[in-house]
């Protein structure tokens, strides 16, 4: 097995509860990540949350929505907690879901162009260096952290389409594809960044993180159920954890660096039953 499988605190997990529930994960899963979502938990208190809870696994950040998270604000918060946790942080940067951005004042005409001026200056604050960024969208200049991180965490872009995903490969460390996407998309996405890539000079390791839903049972039980467009496009769902275990295998067989699992149904259950079922198989 490859790549590393991580698992989802998912967004309606209470924040009150988040730090348990990671703490219960931990032993199984080489990853944890976290949502930000409107109007859930914020992300930095719950990475704060799960990183205090845990000691050894990687706790990721995905992702934070582009366009209301400042630079320099992301970047002071992402650098506290990685001294705090040193080379335990995985930082993911993305567009934000546009009707959620509109409806709270900050949606722009290019989205493409706030996040490369984004990820761009957020990537140099955290290596200790003074972005200097007159932008479209963003403006940061005059200030390099006074408290920079010691490893500088990889900064990942959330992509899908074709000109994020080339904007991933120019100017990130990695990329995050959300779920819905499977091996034929994830290879399709490969060559893209691999591409953007070559253009940019860049040899530097990239990190190819997919988010897959995931249940095990039938899914006739859940109320309601993902709906059949969800679970088509790409889901590891099956009646039994052989079926699971069947389909993360074949994402397994891409150029995935980390699959992480976001459940469907009880977030606990279900991902105790990875841990003893499913990823038994896969190792």
């Amino acid at each position: 097995m490859a790549a590393e499988i991580g698992a989802m605190i998912r967004r309606d997990v209470p924040p009150e509860l988040v730090g348990m529930h990671a703490a219960s994960l931990a032993p199984a899963f080489s990853e944890l990540w976290i949502v930000e979502d409107l109007p859930y938990a914020g992300g930095i208190s719950q990475l704060s949350e799960v990183l205090r809870h845990t000691e050894d696994c990687m706790v990721g950040h995905g992702i934070a929505p582009g366009p209301f998270r400042n630079p320099m604000a992301l970047a002071m918060e992402w650098a506290t907690l990685a001294r705090l946790h040193p080379g335990r942080i995985r930082a993911g940067i993305g567009h934000g879901v546009q009707s959620w951005m509109a409806s709270i004042g900050e949606k722009v005409a290019s989205p493409l162009t706030l996040l490369e001026e984004t990820t761009v200056a957020t990537k140099a604050l955290l290596a200790g260096r003074d972005p200097m960024i007159e932008g479209r969208y963003r403006t940061v200049g005059g200030y390099e952290l006074a408290f920079p991180p010691d490893p500088v965490p990889g900064v990942s872009i959330g992509a899908v389409g074709p000109k994020t995903l080339a904007l991933s490969g120019r100017v990130a460390d990695g990329t995050i594809i959300p779920e819905g996407h499977g091996p034929d998309h994830i290879n399709r996405a490969v060559d893209i960044i691999a591409e953007a890539r070559e253009e940019a000079g860049r040899t530097d390791p990239h990190r190819l993180t997919l988010f897959v839903g995931f249940y095990c049972g039938d899914l006739r039980e859940l109320p309601p159920p993902p709906s059949d467009e969800m679970i088509d496009g790409w889901a590891a769902v099956g009646k039994s954890p052989d079926q699971v275990a069947d389909r993360i295998g074949e994402l397994l067989a891409t150029e995935v660096n980390s699959i992480v699992l976001v459940p469907f149904g009880d977030p606990q259950s279900q991902l105790e039953l990875v841990a003893t079922d499913v990823l038994p198989q896969l190792s």
